[in-house]
């Protein structure tokens, strides 16, 4: 499995589409699983008018993947509202590239945890790339530090999938972003990737592959 860390849905720009691009073929087929969201969708329509076609989201969310050549109808949605859990596991089955968008982890994790999808994404064989929230729940162990959605800093259980460093997204080396970032290392980490808007984090098996502006924070022992 290939594990890719982003803050945002621009992995295809110059600091990163080199290295991201030897990962990704042009005959790929992409499962793109948005279950990130927060209150602002409660049904199918709420979702159609942010991920369909011609929803707010959906050009940035694929632009990526178009980018690197990969056609429009080898990229496939799992929709929270109207596919089954059987559907979503088939189409993950069938699928070299899992993309999980940004928005809120832990509501994430509870909608993979509820499509008992979490197993199939485990064992997952290809390359799994997240952004901002899709990059966090691929922590096994990931913190939230507090911002403008958060109150209150906290330990949240993700996937098991990396164990040996965490990450801080939207990474801007605020006060508040180091004070947790030395907490984290202190309490659970020895390596922290600080991932700003235009950085990220290749986990290829054992090699780390760092892109564009991404700090390493380590443990002071």
């Amino acid at each position: 499995m290939v594990n890719m860390l982003f803050s945002l849905y621009n992995f295809h720009e110059d600091w990163a589409k080199d290295i991201v691009g030897k990962y990704i073929n042009s005959e790929d087929k992409v499962v793109i699983i948005p279950f990130s969201f927060g209150n602002e969708i409660s049904n199918d329509e709420d979702f159609q008018n942010l991920y369909s076609k011609k929803g707010k989201w959906y050009e940035d969310v694929v632009r990526p993947f178009k980018s690197f050549g990969i056609e429009e109808e080898n990229i496939k949605w799992v929709n929270y509202f109207k596919d089954s859990k059987e559907n979503a596991k088939e189409i993950i089955k069938n699928s070299n590239i899992i993309f999980f968008t940004g928005g809120f982890p832990e509501k994430m994790m509870a909608r993979l945890i509820e499509f008992d999808l979490t197993n199939d994404i485990e064992n997952f064989k290809g390359v799994i790339i997240g952004s901002s929230a899709g990059a966090m729940i691929q922590i096994a162990e990931y913190h939230i530090t507090p911002d403008g959605d958060y109150s209150t800093f906290s330990y949240n259980l993700g996937l098991n999938i990396i164990n040996n460093f965490g990450i801080e997204v939207h990474y801007e080396g605020t006060d508040v972003q180091n004070t947790h970032i030395k907490k984290v290392l202190k309490e659970k980490k020895e390596k922290i990737y600080a991932i700003t808007n235009s950085g990220g984090v290749i986990s290829d098996n054992e090699e780390i592959i760092i892109l564009g502006d991404t700090e390493i924070f380590t443990r002071d022992y």
